[in-house]
């Protein structure tokens, strides 16, 4: 029995750790008390900071307007990123034993990026525009370490950020560099279309007709004028209003239970064997097969995350200031990215669980001929510890739109029409004591979670 110990207290470490209530946090945040749900994060922390935690607290301390807690959370997050894309040995040996739950998670692809964007707003709502162009630099030497990685990247949110990163660059003078961004933005989009349904925003096309023309990059002028047509161009002491409209929340990943059946013919485990991955293969085409008692050696329960659809019920916006009417444009749709995401993923997450799987199995065989009780101790222990990793960034909006529109300098108060599937107003908000200067962008952000 001894031979077991050690697997029975890797079983008792890695069960319990409950953490935070994710719904305390959503219940704080759709009565307007964001404050409370990042203190409520606060005194939840784990022991170690870890990502997912980390980007809760950096988007409610964001949405709290407290905008410097908010970056340093996302700026830890990161370097835990960073610091974890090497991976653990330890950890990922352990997890084949045990559960994914013990491998360092490093964060999807998107969720890293869309940290950048809320960083960079938390800097230009606090005045500093200098290091919200530190965080566009950031994210697009992000995406190009991406695009180096993965001939196949799939540009999820490099569109938007690059989209987000130009009208910064455009605001701070830096013309050349929101050229450049636009320009990226302009293939990103294109390069993701057909996954996320998000077409490139026309903004993008007149933008670059703009810019180009203040550059005087003739060609380049010419050819996207052309193409994306002239800009109405901005009208005697405006400024411009960029305003984010962020709706719902990303659907959470849950745990759903998969059976495979090893049949009494198979030769699994036979002489030692350890191709475990190629046993895998096979045991993954009988997914949910049913099969006759006298030919069932034994039914192996695996744990993998799946993620539904979770639109929220407000599917657009429309600004009115003034006589000034414009409809939001859906610029990010992150409920798409997620479920893609994880569905690109599943092949592997799944071979990996069931070699997992296949290795507990095998110890409970070499327990069971030692002992039938000891058996079924260890066939309990390998059921208790069997689930799925499914963590993620979880208070993240579900969709973001964008209106871009020039008003008047001076203050102003914006109303908000929210819009269902079906294009009709289904809710209103408004924002007070908005300030515009003459020739100067400002940026706004407005989150509704119904």
């Amino acid at each position: 029995m001894t031979k077991f110990l050690p697997f029975l207290l890797i079983i008792s470490l890695t069960i319990g750790c409950a953490g935070y209530n994710f719904e305390k946090v959503e219940i704080n945040l759709k009565t307007g008390k964001p404050v409370d749900a990042y203190n409520y994060l606060k005194k939840n922390a784990p022991k170690n900071p870890d990502i997912p935690h980390q980007y809760e607290l950096g988007l409610t301390a964001h949405y709290a307007n407290l905008f410097p807690e908010s970056s340093k959370a996302f700026e830890q997050a990161e370097l835990i990123a960073e610091d974890r894309f090497t991976k653990s040995v330890s950890k990922e040996a352990l997890s084949l034993v045990t559960t994914d739950k013990l491998r360092p998670y490093v964060g999807t692809r998107y969720e890293r990026l869309l940290g950048h964007y809320y960083s960079a707003l938390n800097y230009i709502y606090k005045g500093n525009l200098d290091d919200a162009l530190v965080e566009c630099r950031r994210a697009t030497n992000l995406i190009q370490y991406f695009k180096g990685e993965e001939k196949e990247y799939n540009f999820f949110s490099t569109g938007f950020l690059t989209h987000f990163c130009g009208m910064v660059f455009e605001a701070a003078g830096e013309w050349n560099d929101a050229f450049i961004s636009y320009r990226q933005a302009e293939e990103y989009y294109k390069n993701a279309a057909a996954i996320t349904g998000v077409p490139m925003p026309e903004d993008v096309g007149h933008s670059l007709v703009r810019v180009s023309r203040k550059l005087g990059f003739t060609e380049e002028y010419e050819r996207y004028r052309t193409q994306y047509e002239e800009p109405a161009p901005l009208p005697e002491n405006h400024g411009e209003l960029i305003l984010f409209y962020e709706t719902g929340y990303v659907p959470r990943k849950r745990e759903e239970t998969l059976t495979f059946p090893i049949l009494k013919t198979d030769k699994f485990g036979e002489n030692d064997d350890k191709d475990s991955i190629k046993f895998a293969r096979t045991l993954r085409t009988r997914q949910g097969m049913v099969v006759e008692e006298i030919k069932l050696e034994y039914l192996v329960h695996v744990a993998m995350p799946t993620i539904r659809s979770n639109r929220p019920r407000f599917a657009g916006v429309r600004i009115s200031v003034e006589e000034e009417i414009a409809d939001g444009v859906l610029i990010e749709d992150i409920e798409t990215m997620a479920i893609e995401t994880l569905e690109s993923e599943r092949p592997i997450i799944l071979i990996r669980t069931l070699v997992r799987a296949l290795g507990k199995y095998l110890i409970f065989r070499k327990a069971k001929k030692e002992n039938k009780v000891l058996g079924a101790v260890v066939n309990l222990a390998g059921v208790l510890t069997e689930s799925a990793d499914v963590r993620s960034w979880q208070t993240l909006p579900n969709q973001i739109f964008m209106v871009r529109m020039p008003l008047s300098a001076g203050t102003h108060k914006i109303n908000l029409s929210f819009l269902n599937a079906n294009g009709r107003v289904s809710g209103n908000e408004s924002i007070s004591d908005v300030k515009i200067t003459s020739n100067r962008i400002t940026f706004l952000n407005f989150r509704t979670y119904k």
